[in-house]
């Protein structure tokens, strides 16, 4: 019997035995063939590298233009490129308004003129048997000169930098699409704070601080956190690691939320929150605080296992599974009986 995929991204042993496994042919312009970690391509144009990478967004309801449109931005800066312009992809449920795409589009205008970038196309149309939006993000950069930050660059020795604050962006989804469900255990001000993290989601000039200071890799922390993103760049990099999870910056309205909500901080969507893998990483972090972003030491390469120490205690760093926003969707779902998808 064939096997039913579970939500959420798609489980590596898959990945690589059904999606690397039919990638086409092998192209000279092409950097790097697809891997585990990695979010961009790069193509040689020349004197410059042209960054490409695509993500959708299916976790959000609300802002989901303008979130669609960051997190692929996301992408190009945390290779430490320059974004230049996005397509865009919009599937729609039947009976949606035109006063609905035009606030989708509002979204994607406001946080492509934020980003500096363009709208170079796309395609929109009403898809039959959608219960939500779908949204596919295609962003488009180049570098300066022909270096870029990927997630295999990671060196046993390196410190491992988290930027800004791990679970912001499942924490500000959750804020935007359940505010009154969060209201029954939150005050109303940190209800707010939550829905604002949602500004700070861009980590382009967190990837231009790394490369400009001797970084030697970079993941940005999407689908299954901070923890997922740094197991990600080991596999990609063939590195151990040593994290020492307590010291992973977590806001307090985000350990409310995950305390009640049965989930883990640590492994929840965290597009704003930029892992890096740095020589000096308390130099770097210094760096960071002087441009008004938070950032912490974690943890270091190692040639080792994969160790997290956690409250007093030593386990294995394990692969990503499912997103915890899903559990927390449903969660709160159920305190207003609605569906979580």
């Amino acid at each position: 019997m064939a096997k039913i995929l579970p939500a959420g991204k798609i489980p590596q042993s898959v990945f690589e035995e059904i999606v690397l496994k039919r990638v086409g042919v092998s192209r000279d312009e092409i950097g790097l063939a697809p891997a585990i970690g990695e979010d961009t391509a790069t193509v040689d144009v020349g004197d410059e590298l042209l960054i490409v990478s695509t993500d959708p967004i299916t976790g959000a309801t609300r802002r989901s233009g303008w979130l669609a449109v960051k997190v692929a931005l996301n992408d190009i800066g945390a290779a430490g490129g320059e974004p230049i312009c996005v397509m865009v992809t919009i599937l729609l449920p039947e009976g949606t308004t035109e006063d609905e795409l035009q606030e989708m589009m509002d979204d994607i205008h406001e946080a492509c003129v934020e980003e500096n970038v363009a709208v170079a196309g796309g395609h929109t149309e009403v898809t039959p048997g959608l219960e939500r939006p779908i949204l596919s993000v295609t962003a488009l950069g180049k570098t300066r000169g022909k270096r870029v930050l990927r997630s295999s660059g990671c060196r046993v020795g390196d410190d491992i930098v988290v930027t800004k604050w791990a679970g912001m962006e499942g924490t500000s989804i959750l804020a935007h699409d359940f505010k009154e469900e969060l209201l029954t255990f939150l005050s109303p001000e940190s209800v707010r704070e939550a829905g604002e993290l949602l500004e700070r989601i861009s980590v382009v000039k967190d990837g231009a601080i790394a490369r400009e200071n001797g970084a030697h890799a970079c993941h940005d922390a999407t689908e299954g956190g901070v923890l997922g993103a740094i197991y990600e760049m080991c596999e990609a990099s063939g590195t151990g690691v040593t994290i020492e999870a307590d010291a992973i910056p977590v806001l307090p309205v985000t350990l409310e939320i995950a305390g009640r909500t049965g989930i883990d901080p640590l492994r929840l969507v965290s597009s704003g929150c930029l892992i890096v893998s740095h020589p000096e990483g308390q130099r770097l972090c210094e760096v960071y605080r002087k441009a008004g972003i938070n950032a912490e030491v974690v943890g270091k390469m190692t040639d080792g296992g994969r160790v997290l120490n956690r409250g007093g205690r030593t386990t294995i760093l394990e692969r990503p599974t499912t997103d915890e926003l899903w559990k927390a969707r449903e969660f709160l779902s159920g305190l207003s009986h609605r569906p979580s998808r």
